[in-house]
């Protein structure tokens, strides 16, 4: 019997269909990683395919990580010679095997976001320029921005021409370069279009992978951005044997550089692709898919495709209006407790979910009120928390020890009495000498204007850094990590602080070496150098694990790929969920909506047995009590699948109704959208994607331009926003500062969220 014969019909087909360019849609909860998965197996135990052959791309090591563990159920052994992994991963092999073909040197460091911080600041300053007049995230943004359109530092300036502004970013962005090959490090960006550049530099190394992979498949397609793209057009050029999954309704990620025409348009690229799609649906009720299919079914720019199941009606879609949102909060609470109590569910498979961060705040008080246990996804990760980094950053040493940037993390970590001073006239020497700051710690005898401590204090450190770089020929991993934890002084000086806080700091350590033993003992490949690789390529997805018996809280963003018993959406308002900036926008850019509505699609099939959905008619918000109303997308729901309540305090209804507004009522309608068949041309005015770049993680949280946002001006301080008009390049607001109110021009205005 094929092992094919476990999936249903349209399942298989897209398991069996081997041969050319296939597009598979796949509905949310309709089993994409078995499809692909299956594929595989099927591909080296039926078809006989050497598994070397394969390579299987996604987008998490969570996502890479569960594949691994099925295709090895399936094919055993096997399995260990599949490609199988994330992007970036991938990338990063490819980078390392590939390093003397390309030219580079493979003990690369790979740089997170406050890597890359330091060596902006450190950029920014060698240009004497105010981090208040131009930020470290707004450059980060727009050379993030830059690299995910392929454009390097020579190309960008030839487009900036003689603008002030963006000739200054160009030369940012050269010295950002520059820092990073002085230092052998990537940044994430980098990892992905480094090698479509080298693969075009070297295309006999391209050919070698081409002919090697026979089938290439690639989950998630819809979130794959332009390098992602182009990477997925090199290496299925020769075969054309490429698989796509993906559900261009479950895009979201525009403001990471995703591009949803690359699925849209899979059929341009490849004219003579299958394309199967899976609907039916092994997640939710029949009445969360019909709702969820509504509101979806109103976006223009989309494949089409309709959700089904063979499973339960379900419950009613509860949509409940409140007064406020701290009566919303209320009635969440107060409806996990009854569905809890008697209901037969636990709290683990309880979800709240809201559009922007800012909202979790009312039920978070709430919850602790209510003494529910809750987790925030999205908080510090492990591997973001200080001790952690310091850690790591002395082990990154050890393997790249040019590598400035980490090796200035630890100079004084823990404190040995080497001051900024110092430490910038050891970076001066080694500058003028064209040395690293390692090599110059070897002659810091010869660094003029050196006091005689730090001088010590420097020679010292470079003992302990031979030393352990020494250690690292002879010690296995855990080894090595108790190693830099002892002899660097980390342990004892938490010790030496003897606070809760440093104990708890401690126990992280522990936890960090617990983890390190672990990743020795059951990984063939345990070397210091391949685990800094996946730790420096682990995502926030891949660390929300099981937390016990808690609500989640969460952004619908972050909710995306999971999924709970009963589901509360919180905030369904207009101007909050859809964003005012999305609105704003949608009257050039209907996709700015259409961005939205997936998200929304998104939350609603989150759920499996009951979707909560509630709206607020006052929401506290930017210091005032703001006027709300419902979201246009509970218009969209049909009514015969909504059962419609209201938590409304009587005097609030009777206020209300002396203001001419009704003491309760329905979900009022907005517009509905343009009607289907329509077909829309736009440009997006570049001043809109500046902003996604320049303001980073607010555009999938708060729209921190709405009016009643507090900013903060680089010459007149914190301030809040009054009154708005224009979208894009002329948005201009009006802003109450200290003793006036100023109008200005958000593109030249440089606001920052206060």
């Amino acid at each position: 019997m094929s092992i094919l014969s476990a999936l249903n019909p349209a399942q298989r087909r897209a398991a069996e269909t081997i041969n050319g360019p296939l597009l598979v849609l796949a509905g949310a909860g309709s089993g994409k990683t078995r499809v692909l998965t299956y594929r595989i197996a099927s591909l080296v135990n039926e078809i006989g395919i050497a598994p070397w052959k394969v390579l299987a791309v996604t987008f998490t090591n969570k996502a890479a990580g569960e594949m691994r563990e099925r295709v090895q159920t399936l094919v055993g052994d096997l399995a260990s010679d599949i490609w199988i992994g994330t992007f970036h991963s991938i990338c990063v092999r490819l980078l390392r095997y590939e390093a003397e073909g390309f030219g580079l040197d493979s003990n690369f460091s790979i740089y997170d976001e406050d890597d890359r911080r330091a060596v902006i600041r450190r950029v920014l300053k060698a240009n004497n320029i105010d981090e208040r007049e131009l930020t470290p995230r707004q450059v980060i943004g727009q050379i993030s921005q830059a690299k995910n359109a392929m454009l390097d530092p020579t190309e960008f300036a030839r487009q900036a021409g003689e603008a002030p502004g963006k000739r200054q970013m160009a030369e940012l962005y050269t010295a950002y370069e520059t820092e990073l090959r002085r230092n052998n490090a990537f940044d994430f960006d980098d990892l992905l279009i480094e090698v479509v550049r080298q693969f075009n530099r070297h295309p006999e190394i391209l050919k070698k992978y081409q002919e090697r992979f026979e089938h290439f498949l690639v989950d998630e397609y819809q979130d794959t951005n332009k390098p992602q793209y182009m990477l997925c057009r090199q290496l299925s050029a020769h075969h054309r044997n490429i698989c796509v999954v993906g559900d261009d309704d479950q895009s979201i990620y525009q403001f990471r550089g995703a591009d949803i025409r690359n699925i849209l348009d899979f059929e341009r690229d490849y004219p003579d692709a299958n394309i199967v799609r899976l609907e039916q649906n092994y997640r939710s009720t029949a009445r969360i898919l019909s709702a969820a299919n509504a509101v979806i079914g109103n976006n223009q720019d989309r494949k089409g495709k309709e959700l089904w199941t063979e499973g339960p009606e379900g419950d009613p879609i509860k949509v409940v209006e409140c007064d406020t949102d701290r009566r919303e909060a209320r009635h969440i609470i107060d409806t996990i407790r009854r569905q809890t109590g008697s209901g037969g569910y636990g709290l683990s498979d309880t979800a709240i979910l809201y559009r922007t961060n800012a909202q979790s705040r009312p039920l978070e008080e709430e919850l602790q009120r209510s003494g529910f246990p809750y987790i925030i996804v999205g908080g510090i990760r492990f591997y973001d928390r200080k001790e952690i980094k310091d850690i790591l950053s002395y082990l990154r040493v050890l393997v790249n020890p040019i590598d400035d940037v980490t090796l200035r993390r630890i100079v004084n970590t823990p404190r040995r009495g080497i001051g900024d001073t110092s430490l910038e006239r050891l970076q001066i020497f080694a500058q003028e000498h064209s040395l690293s700051l390692f090599a110059a710690l070897e002659q810091v005898n010869e660094v003029p204007n050196l006091g005689g401590r730090a001088t010590k204090s420097l020679s010292e450190f470079s003992s302990l850094l031979r030393n352990l770089i020494a250690a690292k020929e002879t010690l296995d991993l855990p080894e090595l990590g108790n190693e830099v934890v002892e002899k660097s002084g980390y342990r004892e000086m938490l010790r030496e602080e003897n606070t809760p806080e440093a104990e708890a700091r401690e126990q992280n350590i522990d936890q960090l070496m617990a983890e390190m033993t672990e990743y020795f003992d059951t990984n063939e490949e345990n070397s210091l150098e391949t685990y800094l690789e996946e730790k420096s390529l682990m995502s926030s997805a891949d660390e929300n694990g099981e937390e016990g018996n808690a609500i989640t809280l969460m952004t619908m963003h972050s909710a995306k790929g999971l999924e709970y018993p009963l589901v509360f959406i919180s905030g369904m308002e207009e101007n909050l969920f859809p964003t005012a900036r999305a609105v704003d926008e949608s009257r050039v850019n209907p996709q700015a909506i259409e961005e939205e509505r997936r998200l929304c699609y998104v939350g609603m099939t989150r759920a499996r047995e009951k979707l909560n959905l509630s709206y607020a008619l006052r929401r506290y918000a930017y210091g005032n009590m703001i006027e709300c109303e419902p979201s246009r997308f509970l218009s969209e729901i049909p009514t015969e699948l909504i059962e419609s309540s209201s938590e409304i305090d009587r005097g609030f209804a009777r206020s209300r109704q002396q203001r001419g507004g009704p003491p309760t009522r329905k979900v009022k309608p907005v517009p509905k959208p343009t009607p289907k068949g329509v077909h829309y041309e736009w440009d997006e005015p570049p001043q809109v994607m500046q902003n996604a770049a320049e303001f980073g993680e607010f555009v999938d949280s708060d729209d921190f331009l709405a009016v009643g946002q507090w900013v903060r001006h680089p010459k007149w301080g914190r301030g809040q926003i009054v009154e708005r008009e224009g979208h894009g390049e002329k948005m201009k607001l009006s802003i109450r500062f200290q003793t006036q109110v100023k109008r200005v021009a958000v593109a030249y205005a440089q606001l920052e969220p206060a």
